[in-house]
């Protein structure tokens, strides 16, 4: 059994790494994709002060521990952005360091897989996004991450990492400098710099479906209307019943993460001529999707995208090379 004043002592580690003003946290079933935001069982605000985090989730989230579920945190900061590099293997964080890149804080996850988090001083979405897309091409990181981690102390109870004795490795940090990055700042000049250099040699972008023009809620709505148009063409009013879900993987796809990809369900799906017009129906429906899309399911649902890819290849593509 762990103490409370282990969890507490592996926490300040993790707080010491990020800086954020508080943090978001959920508790998940690790061999589902069921889980609940602990806030919201709790009625308390949604970000939960750092000195709170672990007294909050032995409170409410007991029952949900012993039964091997874990704890997910997303720091929340007004002055920072923080860069999730998930799913990294042995000598990965070694190799960063060496390269010059300073990560605020790592840990290790599992025997085989570890995470990194690089700072810098916070950033609109659209130089985010593409910062981040750069980044996960760079160290080869999960590109479905989403900005959750883990909490240090705890177990990471997922079946294939059971030991024989029956216990679960548990989550440790390994750094926890609470640093920005002056390369990653460097990075990220030279993106802004990009940006601006584009802005003045061309006109206002036609929005497709390339991963790149993705980056912020207008082009999100563009995407999800060509989408639209080539689902309703080949599936016709099928296409319906799941076309929230295989939207919200399309934008995690394109490097959205859930709190955006909520707010697109939330403001695009009332546009959807099949959708009733109750407003709390979507907010409710668009937080199920959009949570689901960042779980098990959605996980599944991203290894499995080459299904989707009649969307843009065939429909889009083949009509752009015609045209």
């Amino acid at each position: 059994m762990t103490k409370l004043s282990d969890l507490q002592s592996a926490f300040s580690h993790f707080h010491d790494g990020m800086q954020a003003d508080g943090y978001s946290v959920t508790l998940r079933d690790p061999t589902s994709a069921s889980g609940f935001n602990i806030s919201k069982r709790a009625d308390l605000p949604d970000v939960i002060p750092p000195g709170d985090v672990i007294d909050v989730i032995i409170k409410y989230g007991w029952s949900a521990l012993r039964r091997g579920w874990s704890p997910i945190a997303r720091p929340r900061s007004s002055s920072r952005t923080i860069f999730q590099l998930d799913d990294l293997p042995h000598g990965a964080i070694e190799a960063m360091i060496e390269a010059g890149w300073r990560p605020c804080y790592t840990q290790q996850t599992s025997p085989e897989r570890f995470q990194a988090a690089l700072a810098v001083d916070r950033l609109d979405d659209a130089v985010r996004l593409e910062v981040r897309r750069r980044l996960i091409a760079i160290f080869h990181a999960d590109p479905g991450a989403t900005g959750a981690y883990r909490l240090p102390g705890f177990q990471n109870a997922k079946p294939k990492y059971r030991q024989h004795d029956g216990s679960y490795p548990r989550v440790t940090p390994l750094t926890w400098s609470g640093e920005t990055c002056p390369k990653t700042g460097l990075l990220v000049a030279a993106v802004v710099a990009e940006m601006a250099e584009k802005a003045t040699i061309t006109s206002p972008r036609h929005i497709d479906l390339d991963p790149d023009d993705i980056a912020s809620l207008d082009d999100l709505a563009a995407a999800w209307h060509r989408l639209e148009h080539h689902a309703y063409r080949k599936h016709g009013k099928i296409w319906k019943s799941e076309h929230d879900w295989l939207m919200a993987v399309m934008l995690r796809h394109f490097g959205a993460v859930e709190d955006e990809v909520r707010q697109a369900l939330e403001y695009l799906s009332p546009r959807h001529e099949y959708r009733s017009k109750n407003e709390n129906g979507f907010q409710r429906a668009a937080e199920i999707t959009a949570d689901r899309a960042f779980s098990e399911p959605g996980d599944e649902a991203l290894e499995a995208l080459a299904s989707f890819h009649w969307l843009w290849e065939r429909d889009f593509h083949d009509e752009k090379g015609a045209a």
